[in-house]
């Protein structure tokens, strides 16, 4: 969205340091019931997962990934959120992104690691610290008919929004109402009208509205655009892009859709089986992909052919790998790509060791001992 320019640390808003999130066993979901999943009895106190302010156990004992103590949903993820820049953060369902945004708003607590804002670590701020973060960094759901109360009009949400963060009373209250619709692309009338009365992209503006009403410097947007038409979809991330430009915002943008990944994003993070396995600049990313993974998820998408057929979004140079398999558990003590990989160059040493994260060129790491 915004143009890439040489970064310096204090850029840096909100950082993420190998930070992990093990689920104990007896949390986990368990069973069905008429197609629904049940979760099991919560687990006693000091196993429960925690929240800012309440110390969880270290997990680091556990032997390795999916250990018999619970599930790391998350391991060892760093990253950080740049002024002005949009992070993607892409991966197959279930590999961690949603989990890792969490963790980055606050809503859970690293088993181990830290998230920091500002350079200041969550787990240290006071509760007048937090309320701060908290207006600071604001999440825009994926759905945009379950994120909103039916119950409430649209004014009466953004009412309890800025009453929260004692940002405006009365009639100025009612002018900032009106303000942020109008940002949105919403006349000030909808303010009296409930969610049920709007459509499905009229309903994710009203949640980005809300978003917005505590002045963010960091929106987290989890997958914002994946339930919405196509062409609402475009209206939605032009929308997001001129606020960018308007207002100075930093997005961390989770999806599945590499399309509207490569359209919006400055940088991309690529996330399989609860690790980063490859970040780089998005023009890099998508023209030379480094990680087996990250050739296998873009040759997987097909991309029309001006002479008709079907081609794939690897630049000329690029390697064509698949997949193969089904999606790892990441469970043994190497690389958790290692049951999937089709690279010639693997060999056993790759299920022994785990790879770091390392810088191959400038600001392009990559997790693989064979590039």
């Amino acid at each position: 969205m915004s143009d890439m320019v040489q970064r310096s640390g204090s850029d840096v808003l909100l950082e993420a340091e190998k930070i992990s999130r093990l689920y104990p066993s007896s949390a986990r979901w368990r069973g069905a019931v008429g197609g629904r999943r049940r979760e099991a009895r919560s687990p006693p106190s000091e196993e429960r997962p925690g929240a800012i302010g309440e110390e969880l156990p270290d997990a680091r004992a556990s032997t390795h990934r999916g250990a018999e103590r619970g599930v790391r949903a998350v391991e060892e993820v760093s990253l950080e959120v740049r002024a002005g820049e949009t992070l993607g953060l892409v991966g197959e369902s279930g590999c961690g992104k949603s989990t890792t945004a969490r963790l980055l708003l606050g809503l859970e607590v690293p088993t181990s690691g830290c998230v920091r804002f500002r350079g200041q670590d969550l787990r240290f701020m006071s509760q007048e610290e937090l309320r701060r973060f908290r207006r600071s960094v604001q999440l825009v759901f994926q759905d945009p008919f379950g994120s909103l109360n039916p119950r409430q009009t649209v004014g009466s949400m953004l009412r309890e929004v800025l009453s929260v963060h004692r940002l405006a009373t009365g009639e100025a209250r009612e002018k900032r109402i009106a303000e942020l619709l109008a940002l949105v692309g919403l006349s000030a009338e909808a303010a009296a009208r409930y969610p049920h009365e709007f459509s499905g992209g009229q309903r994710q503006r009203i949640g980005i509205a809300r978003a917005l009403a505590p002045e963010p410097e960091v929106i987290v947007a989890d997958e914002p655009v994946s339930a919405l038409d196509v062409s609402i979809q475009a209206q939605v991330l032009n929308l997001l892009s001129d606020l960018q430009d308007q207002l100075g915002l930093s997005y961390l943008f989770i999806a599945h859709d590499l399309a509207v990944v490569r359209q919006v994003a400055d940088r991309v993070a690529v996330m399989y089986a609860g690790r980063i396995v490859e970040i780089a600049a998005a023009a890099e990313l998508f023209e030379r992909p480094l990680h087996p993974y990250t050739r296998a998820l873009l040759a997987a998408v097909p991309q029309p052919h001006p002479r008709g057929g079907e081609g794939s979004w690897l630049g000329e140079g690029a390697r064509r790998d698949s997949a193969r398999g089904a999606v790892s558990t990441g469970s043994g003590p190497g690389c958790p790509y290692y049951e999937r990989c089709g690279q010639p160059e693997r060999d056993a040493a790759c299920n022994r060791r785990l790879p770091p994260l390392e810088e191959r060129e400038g600001e392009h790491r990559v997790r693989c001992l064979k590039i």
